[in-house]
């Protein structure tokens, strides 16, 4: 194996102590045009370290920031504060110091200073060598080498194979497309992992991208994908409509769905299917890249509409209220203690323990909701004085209204709406799917009430962990993914709200889930606002462009990022990503990554799909 790229060849010109990566080293370059497009950040490099002896034992390093700096100028804007026509006149005499020097350095004052983290490992300077952890730091003044894309690769991901069907293709390194980024699916569900990157940096592209890697490469994987602003289904079409995946848009509640979308898949109609289609498209939310796709999408949105892909969340009618408190009433006494938690209890036993065994039919819930104080026209006279004396605080009116009432409420809708069985859907019948092994799964998980999306979410995680744990399941690898996460785990938030509600269970899922083979991933734009304790539970991060100091700050405190290794995501261009991972890459040093762009991928199948349509 080819172990060095070149004859490219630096030195280390500095060394000092690092409280998060252990060591901080400035190696320096001499400048050449051609140089400065071959060494970049993301690089490994290796120098000499202190158990060299017959044999030189190389340190790998790798390059966290790339800078061409000409000494004639000075090192920073400190030394641009000269008379302005001499700074002037000696920046038009250097800047020919950059043009000149094509493959051949010959200028002293111009030079590449590159700072550089240690890998923490080394090997020997052998035919085959065998990476081992550093035995000690490298030596001040040696040369330094950059390392090949094979050596880069096989460092980099640690011993991964792309044979092994546990293994995904990430992305390649992104500074070298010869450099593949592999991760281990088992350890980034479980062990949970975080998307965070500002507006533009194409966070819902690389969560398409990765979902579709997962489901594809691994038959025994499901994942439920809470959308909240309804983006994913023209970025996951082709999953969507994949024969070998069990996929729903499960609409929570028929108002999520335009009328005329509902009255088809309710009731469908060859003869309405264009108009339908076309109105579909017209709300169907797509990213820039694929706007102009818009007619390509026609043939995929009619097989959507027609093959029962669209579901609507309805509650059970044949069950017991017991089954309906044990998926509920958790939530409504979530972190309660004392007194409030005792009122509730009682309450419970007055209204609930007589129906405890009986079907929970229309009528019975709304006959629950008035004794709750719910009927038309909000709490009304002659409920129980314990439970007035509960509706008077008004967190816990919340509690109950968000996770009992709701609930019920729609069971009572369920007697006139008149959806077919054919389009309904129950929390059972996820939870049946998402505990049998042998196929993987997609739920795309939507509403027009946010609300309704967080309660559901704190349902479907209690239920299924629940189930998990007394049962001992550990299979299938189930993945919660919750996009826009600051509105499922915010920072600060109201015990009664629906934001609480989702922000225990999800928080319970980090903690516990991993053992019963359940992870979380967690997406946002703003990492400021998310609950600190949820995020030190995530193990894998795919950071890119964080304008924001407050938002690096809490990214980094989560993961012992030193704010200079942000720095590079400074560089990053659209569909870049800075992987850190403690147990699913093959190092747990950040690797900047190219993802692969989904757009192409979603191109690809419409071509596909309107070939076949027309053929």
């Amino acid at each position: 194996m080819e172990k060095f790229r070149e004859k490219i060849i630096g030195r280390l010109m500095w060394a000092d102590i690092d409280p998060n990566t252990r060591f901080r080293y400035q190696i320096w370059f001499d400048y050449t045009r051609k140089l400065i497009s071959q060494v970049r950040e993301g690089d490994l490099v290796v120098a000499p370290n202190f158990t060299s002896g017959e044999n030189v034992r190389w340190s790998i390093l790798q390059l966290i920031n790339v800078m061409p700096r000409h000494y004639a100028l000075g090192t920073d804007a400190k030394d641009l504060k000269g008379f302005p026509g001499f700074v002037m006149q000696a920046a038009k005499s250097a800047s020919a110091d950059w043009t000149e020097q094509e493959t051949e350095s010959y200028e002293d004052t111009t030079k590449i200073i590159c700072e550089a983290i240690p890998a923490n490992l080394e090997f020997k300077d052998e035919e085959e060598p065998k990476i081992i952890p550093e035995s000690t730091m490298p030596m001040i003044g040696k040369d330094v080498r950059v390392l090949s894309s094979d050596m880069t690769e096989k460092i980099f991901n640690g011993g991964l194979s792309k044979n092994d069907e546990n293994i995904i293709v990430v992305g390649h390194l992104a500074r070298d497309k010869n450099v593949e980024i592999l991760i281990r699916t088992e350890d980034m569900i479980k062990t949970h992992f975080g998307i965070f990157g500002f507006t533009g940096v194409g966070k819902s592209n690389f969560i398409s991208s990765t979902i579709s890697k997962l489901l594809s490469t691994n038959r025994n994987v499901k994942i439920v994908l809470f959308d909240l602003v309804d983006e994913y289904v023209g970025l996951l079409i082709d999953q969507i409509l994949n024969e070998k995946i069990n996929t729903k848009i499960v609409c929570l509640g028929k108002e999520t769905l335009i009328d005329p979308v509902f009255e088809f898949i309710n009731n469908p109609n060859d003869g309405k299917l264009a108009d339908v289609s076309n109105l579909f498209l017209d709300n169907l939310l797509l990213p820039k890249g694929l706007r102009n796709k818009k007619e390509s999408y026609k043939p995929a949105i009619k097989t959507l509409l027609k093959e029962n892909k669209i579901k609507i969340f309805q509650e059970r009618i044949t069950r017991t209220l017991e089954d309906f408190l044990s998926e509920t009433w958790n939530d409504v006494i979530v972190r309660l203690t004392g007194v409030k938690k005792k009122k509730l209890e009682e309450m419970r036993k007055n209204i609930f323990d007589q129906y405890t065994k009986e079907e929970l039919t229309p009528e019975l819930a709304k006959e629950l909701v008035k004794k709750l104080g719910f009927g038309e026209g909000g709490a009304i006279m002659g409920v129980e004085k314990s439970t007035a004396e509960i509706l008077e605080d008004s967190a816990l009116r919340e509690r109950i209204e968000f996770n009992l009432v709701h609930p019920l409420k729609e069971i009572i809708g369920t007697k006139h709406v008149g959806i077919s069985s054919k389009i309904k859907i129950s929390l059972s019948e996820i939870l049946r799917d998402l505990n049998i092994t042998g196929n993987s799964s997609l739920y795309i998980i939507t509403s027009h009430d946010p609300n309704k999306v967080r309660v559901f979410a704190s349902r479907l995680g209690n239920s299924l962990y629940r189930a998990r744990r007394e049962h001992g399941i550990i299979s299938p690898l189930v993945s919660f993914v919750f996009d826009e996460g600051d509105q499922f785990i915010p920072l600060l938030t109201s015990p009664s709200s629906t934001y609480a509600t989702s922000k225990a269970s999800i928080e319970n899922l980090t903690r516990r889930g991993r053992k019963f083979g359940i992870g979380v991933g967690i997406a946002t734009q703003r990492s400021v606002y998310l609950d600190t304790n949820i995020m030190g539970q995530l193990h894998t991060y795919f950071i890119s462009k964080l304008p924001r100091k407050s938002d690096r700050e809490r990214v980094g405190e989560a993961f012992s990022l030193a704010e200079d290794q942000f720095t590079q995501t400074f560089k990053f261009l659209k569909g870049q990503w800075l992987l850190v991972s403690h147990d699913a890459a093959g190092i747990d040093i950040p690797i900047p990554i190219q993802a692969p762009n989904a757009e192409d991928r979603i191109k690809k199948f419409l071509n596909v799909k309107v070939s076949d349509t027309h053929g």
